[in-house]
């Protein structure tokens, strides 16, 4: 199982680290990593790297695009993939602040979905080490 932590990184940020995304990985697995104590300077430090996402806007849009296809579902905020046809199963849930993929496969359609939007996402999985930028990866679809 893949946990895709996805946010959503301010340009200035973007620029700075789109060719060295393991420095940016880095600054957010020292946020997840932090204990209670160190909440607001955490707090504080994402809120410089990252922009807000509009919930209610990407969770409709995302409704709309993908409503008439057999291999989708919502339930209540979450967006489900279950394509048969690539044994894919991904659940995403949208919050303000990020967007969160469980998925059983590296790859999920939502990556290429998500790439259409004006965001500049990056995506960390911190359980197995790994980080992208959407825009930077080629569909596997």
């Amino acid at each position: 199982m893949r946990i895709y932590y996805i946010f959503s990184i301010r340009e200035e940020f973007y620029d700075l680290y789109k060719d060295y995304p393991r420095g940016l990985y880095n600054i957010l697995l020292e946020i997840y990593d932090m204990n209670k104590k160190d909440f607001e300077y955490g707090y504080s430090l994402f809120k410089q790297l990252v922009m807000p996402i509009n919930k209610y806007d990407l969770d409709r849009c995302i409704y709309k695009e993908l409503k008439n296809k057999m291999r989708y579902s919502r339930n209540r905020d979450e967006h489900i993939i279950n394509n048969l046809y690539s044994d894919e199963v991904s659940i995403m849930k949208i919050k303000n602040t990020h967007i969160v993929i469980n998925t059983i496969q590296s790859y999920t359609e939502f990556f290429e979905l998500l790439n259409k939007y004006k965001y500049l996402l990056f995506a960390c999985d911190f359980n197995n080490d790994d980080y992208f930028f959407l825009s930077r990866i080629k569909s596997l679809v």
